[in-house]
Parts: C-alpha cells; sequence; structure tokens
C-alpha cells in the first residue's frame, strides 16, 4: 500500500508552501442559475444560461427538464466546446442530466480563460421548461 498526495496539495505541504490556486484550494463556491422555456425550438440550437468570468473553475452543471421530445438531446459547453461539460444526453423524458454523472472529463475543474458564456444546444425539436445551474469557484 503506497501514500500519495494530489497536486495541490503536494505544494500545501512543500518546505516551503507552494500556495495552491486559490479557485481550487478554499476558493468560494458561486452559482448561476437560469431557465428556458422551450416551444418548438429548432434542432441545432443554443441557449445561453450563464456568462463566467476570466478566472472561474467550474465544478458541476445540472440541468433538470421536462419530457422535451422524441429524440431530444442536450448538450452543455460554451462557444469553443459545445459539449465541454455534458456530452449530448438523452431528454425525451423528463429528467436531470448532472455534469458529475454524464458529463465529459475534461470539463470538470475547467478553467476559463475569458469571460466565457455557457450554452445547451438541442438536438430535434424541443419543447418544456428547461432549468440549469452551473456551479463554479474563482477568487
Amino acid at each position: 500500500m503506497a501514500t500519495v498526495y494530489g497536486n495541490n496539495f503536494t505544494n500545501i505541504t512543500a518546505t516551503p508552501a507552494v500556495n495552491a490556486d486559490s479557485g481550487q484550494w478554499s476558493g468560494k463556491l458561486r452559482v448561476q442559475y437560469d431557465s428556458y422555456e422551450a416551444s418548438s425550438l429548432a434542432d441545432a440550437s443554443t441557449i445561453s444560461v450563464a456568462r463566467l468570468p476570466k478566472g472561474a473553475v467550474v465544478y458541476e452543471v445540472i440541468v433538470h427538464h421536462d419530457a422535451l421530445g422524441a429524440g431530444v438531446t442536450l448538450a452543455v459547453g460554451d462557444s469553443s466546446d459545445a459539449d465541454r461539460y455534458i456530452t449530448a444526453t438523452a431528454a425525451a423524458t423528463a429528467g436531470k442530466i448532472v455534469m458529475s454523472e454524464d458529463g465529459a472529463i475534461g470539463g470538470f475543474g475547467y478553467e476559463q480563460t475569458a469571460e466565457t458564456d455557457i450554452i445547451i444546444t438541442n438536438a430535434n425539436a424541443a419543447t418544456g421548461t428547461i432549468k440549469v445551474a452551473v456551479f463554479y469557484s474563482v477568487e
């Protein structure tokens, strides 16, 4: 059995200690919440739901939705990568999509290099309520 340390834990226990990025260690967790009422929303539309500041580190995205229609999927990302946080996930029946369960590993802990809008992209026409919360830290 081995005892090993994560990168930030290694930094704070070094002699002399190396400060960890405050967005990753003891940062303030923040949330942006939004909702959208889709009415025959055209295939491949984007819904802007949050605007994160430069330096924001994303830790969770939660989407709750109605039954949006046959074959509908939702993906969550940004202008650089449409599915950075959640890859296309079925939303034909009412439910929730959670980044920590359904998401892409590259989005977890992703730090914004500039002010960035978070978007939801649908596949197939969608009708119903979509609610989203984006949890991030920034200092």
